[in-house]
C-alpha cells in the first residue's frame, strides 16, 4: 500500500512516458554534460520552457536541474540585500533559505494569512516608498492542506507594489480542469509574477522550473543564479519525460486522472474521518493526518509499515512539536479497495498501540510569528 510516492497522477510506467524516454536516449543522449547557461540546454529542454511558457501564460520559463533550486534560486537571486521578504511560515524550505541567504529583511507570517501579510506590507511601505518587497508563498501546502486566497493576495501586491511569488510545486497538472492548478483559476493566469514548480510529483522527471511575467526575470537567472550556473542542466531524457507528461496532463486521459486522483482523495480523508483521525485541511493532493506526540507517532507508523502500508510520517522540525503527522499521498492509481485497507490499516495501528484519538479540537495552522 503505497501511499508515500509523489506520483500523484500515476504516470511514472507509463507507456507514453517510457517510449519518450526511449527515443530521447536514443536520440540525445543521457546526459546534459553542462549547465544549462554554458551548453548543457538540448533541444528537448528547450521546447518543455517554451511550452511551460505558453500553458502557464508568462513570458519567460527556465528549467532547473531539481525544484528546491528553482525555488532557492528564484528568491536568492532576485532579492537584493536591502529588500523585504514578507514569507508564509509553512513555505518550503528552499524558499525560506533563499530569504535568508539574500536579506536579513524577513518576515514570517501565520500560514495562509492575508491579514498578518497586508499588515506587514502596509508597514513596509510606510517606513520606505522605494524598497523591494517580494512576498513568497505557495498554492497548496501538502502538511497543512492550505491553500492561500490568491486572487486578495495578488490584489494586496499590487496596491503594495510588491512581487508576488508562488509555488505550484503541489498542485501544477492535479488540480483544475486542464491541470492549471489553483494558480490558474480565472483571473490569475498569467497575472502572477513568478510561479515556481517541480516536476518531480505530477511530470515523472526530476527537476524544476521559473516562469516569469515580465521577459527580464528569466535574463536575470540565467546570468546571475548559482544553482543554475553551476549545475549540469536537467538531462534531454528528464526533458523529454516531463515534456511527454504534459502531454497526458492536458488530455482528455489526465483530466480523467485527475478526477480519479480527487475521489481518491475524497474516500481517504472521509474515511479516516470516520474512524477518528483528525485530517487537516482541504482537499487536495495531499491528506495530511495530525497525530500529536512523536513517539505516538511513530508507534503508530510502525505499525502501519508492519502492516504493508507506505507512509510518509513528519515529525519536528518539519512540523512544529507535538503536531508529528501522516503526509499521505493518493494516486490515480489506487483502486477503492485499497484506499479502504489503508484506512483500516491506520486504524488498526491505533488499536494496536493503544494511542488515544485525538482531542476533538480544531488544528491551528503553523503560525511563526511576526518578528516585528
Amino acid at each position: 500500500m503505497n501511499f508515500a510516492s509523489h506520483d500523484y497522477l500515476a504516470l511514472s510506467s507509463h507507456p507514453t512516458i517510457l517510449a519518450a524516454a526511449t527515443e530521447a536516449m536514443s536520440r540525445w543522449g543521457v546526459h546534459g554534460a553542462a549547465p544549462a547557461p554554458r551548453q548543457g540546454t538540448a533541444l528537448p529542454l528547450t521546447i518543455l520552457e517554451e511550452r511551460l511558457s505558453e500553458f502557464l501564460s508568462c513570458r519567460d520559463t527556465i528549467i532547473f536541474p531539481t525544484g528546491w533550486a528553482a525555488g532557492y534560486g528564484a528568491v536568492r537571486t532576485l532579492t537584493r540585500e536591502e529588500d523585504h521578504v514578507v514569507i508564509d511560515a509553512a513555505a518550503a524550505p528552499c524558499l525560506h533559505e533563499g530569504a535568508v541567504n539574500a536579506t536579513r529583511n524577513i518576515h514570517r507570517v501565520p500560514n495562509c494569512s492575508l491579514d498578518a501579510t497586508t499588515r506587514i506590507l502596509t508597514r513596509i511601505r510606510e517606513r520606505d516608498p522605494r524598497c523591494g518587497i517580494m512576498v513568497v508563498t505557495e498554492a497548496f501546502f501538502p502538511l497543512e492542506a492550505t491553500i492561500p486566497d490568491l486572487t486578495a493576495l495578488l490584489r494586496a501586491c499590487r496596491q503594495h507594489e510588491a512581487t508576488l511569488l508562488v509555488s505550484i510545486a503541489n498542485d501544477f497538472g492535479a488540480i483544475g480542469e486542464d491541470g492549471e492548478g489553483f494558480a490558474g483559476a480565472p483571473g490569475l493566469a498569467g497575472e502572477i509574477d513568478l510561479l515556481v514548480g517541480s516536476f518531480s510529483r505530477i511530470f515523472a522527471s526530476n527537476g524544476g522550473f521559473v516562469a516569469a511575467r515580465e521577459g527580464g526575470i528569466g535574463l536575470a537567472l540565467r546570468t546571475f543564479c548559482g544553482p543554475l550556473a553551476s549545475s549540469c542542466a536537467l538531462s534531454p531524457i528528464q526533458a523529454a519525460i516531463a515534456g511527454a507528461a504534459l502531454d497526458i496532463v492536458r488530455s482528455p486521459e489526465g483530466r480523467e486522472r485527475r478526477i480519479r486522483l480527487m475521489q481518491n482523495v475524497a474516500r481517504l480523508r472521509d474515511g479516516l474521518a470516520a474512524r477518528a483521525f483528525r485530517v487537516l485541511g482541504q482537499a487536495g493532493p495531499s491528506v495530511p493526518v495530525w497525530l500529536g506526540d512523536t513517539a505516538d507517532a511513530r508507534l503508530m507508523t510502525r505499525a502501519v509499515l508492519a502492516g504493508g502500508g507506505l507512509i510518509d510520517l513528519v515529525e519536528p522540525p518539519d512540523v512544529p512539536k507535538g503536531e508529528a503527522r501522516w503526509c499521505l499521498y493518493p494516486m490515480a492509481g489506487h483502486g477503492e479497495a485499497l484506499i479502504d485497507t489503508m484506512i483500516e490499516a491506520a486504524h488498526a495501528a491505533r488499536e494496536t498501540t493503544g494511542v488515544m484519538p485525538p482531542p476533538p479540537c480544531p488544528f491551528e495552522p503553523r503560525n511563526d510569528g511576526d518578528p516585528d
